[in-house]
């Protein structure tokens, strides 16, 4: 398994893995030697950075108006692990008491890094073929998240949602739609509403048949899922609702 392998394992982007590796490996730096380095768009490195940074995976300094980044030591993975591990405790107590509804089957997986968001994305068109043929989105974070985490397999995405004849609708804040607008209005049977305020959580939501998945991005990718028709049900009237209303 390559570093970028395992770096995506633990939760990291692809291009922020390589973005990360391409650092540790040059030092301090600005960012036009990453982007020769690892050969990827302009935009995507100054994106990866802006993740990593976030995460708390380098350093950003500027030194007469010139932004320099240095990769911090890889022990800040065991921190990362560490933080993973606090939200799984965080988390389980709420989705233990969703299991115990008198009378409901409910089935929640914790899903991983890019592997996991794939898996989920395959499972949740699954879901959507087996009920209505509609995906509904709710999305909090920014629009380039889901670009960056679904990565190359885009394409694929894009081809089993018109292989299906999948619908999809997406609620997202209007301050993080661009990217939303330019590509996901393009894409087969897709409708997009925005709202102007609230949905700030760096997140997004989707709702098919007896599914529901939440996909945090920050500070690392970790996606939710929870097979339940009666929950499914009740976040479909939530968008529902907003859909309305947008």
């Amino acid at each position: 398994m390559s570093l970028i392998d395992s770096l995506e394992k633990l939760g990291l982007h692809k291009n922020s893995a390589k973005v990360y590796l391409a650092l540790l490996e040059g030092g301090q730096t600005q960012a036009g030697p990453v982007i020769k380095k690892t050969k990827l768009h302009r935009m995507s490195v100054y994106n990866a950075l802006e993740d990593l940074e976030n995460r708390g995976f380098l350093n950003r300094v500027s030194k007469k108006n010139i932004q320099l980044f240095q990769a911090k030591d890889p022990k800040v993975l065991l921190e990362h692990v560490e933080k993973l591990e606090s939200l799984t405790k965080e988390v389980l107590p709420k989705l233990t008491e969703l299991q115990k509804l008198e009378g409901a089957e409910v089935e929640v997986r914790t899903l991983i890094g890019h592997e996991g968001f794939i898996t989920n994305l395959r499972e949740m068109i699954d879901a959507a073929v087996k009920s209505d043929e509609v995906l509904s989105i709710i999305g909090g974070g920014k629009d380039s998240d889901f670009y960056d985490a679904v990565g190359d397999w885009y394409k694929t995405y894009i081809s089993l949602l018109k292989k299906h004849h999948i619908k999809k609708r997406l609620l997202a804040p209007a301050s993080f739609s661009d990217d939303f607008r330019k590509n996901f209005v393009a894409e087969p049977n897709s409708g997009l509403k925005t709202l102007a305020t609230g949905l700030t959580t760096p997140s997004y939501t989707r709702i098919a048949g007896n599914m529901v998945s939440i996909e945090l991005y920050e500070p690392q990718l970790v996606v939710i899922q929870i097979k339940n028709k009666a929950i499914s049900q009740s976040y479909l009237e939530s968008f529902e609702l907003l859909w309305n209303n947008s």
